[in-house]
């Protein structure tokens, strides 16, 4: 269920990214590590991988993502 709310809303930071950034302020590791404009950047990428994410989630898949890559260092997931 959290999924389908997720979805929306890496949409709606990929689309708002300014109106966040106003509100929010500049990230310092973001513009750091990115460059000029990163916390821009960040936002933007974070809302893609939140929307991928819950696709990944809806799909089923979250337990082979994670068995495959957390798994290996915790065993039982």
């Amino acid at each position: 269920m959290i999924a389908w709310l997720l979805i929306p809303g890496g949409i709606l930071m990929i689309i708002y990214s300014n109106r966040i950034v106003n509100f929010t302020g500049e990230i310092p590791f973001a513009e750091k590590w990115i460059g000029g404009g990163g916390t821009y950047t960040f936002i933007k990428l974070l809302g893609l991988a939140i929307t991928i994410l819950s696709f990944i989630w809806i799909a089923g898949g979250m337990g082979d993502l994670f068995g495959a890559t957390i798994g290996k260092v915790v065993p039982g997931l």
